[in-house]
């Protein structure tokens, strides 16, 4: 499993530029290792379109039970677990 910290995005990810560089890095590690921890330590907050961008595309293109089994967050406070299933969400519905 590799580990990718976001801290150097933080506190709060909330710039398309970021979102993309961010779902690049995962989307490549994932193409070399089975499973992805993303360590979200020092993010206090996202954008939701940040995070349908980044996690909502992974989702849709990983499907559900794959994108539970290879990409973990970690250290995720509540607020941005929820944030981050309102972006899973959003992406589902477009």
């Amino acid at each position: 499993m590799k580990s990718i910290s976001l801290n150097k995005y933080g506190p709060i990810i909330s710039d398309k530029e970021v979102g993309d560089e961010i779902f690049s890095l995962i989307s490549e590690e994932l193409k070399k290792v089975d499973k992805v921890e993303v360590d979200l330590k020092e993010i206090k907050s996202m954008a939701t379109f940040c995070a349908k961008q980044i996690f909502g595309s992974l989702y849709v293109s990983l499907g559900s039970s794959v994108f539970f089994e290879r990409v973990v967050l970690k250290n995720a406070n509540n607020d941005l677990k929820m944030i981050i299933k309102i972006g899973i969400q959003n992406a589902l519905e477009n």
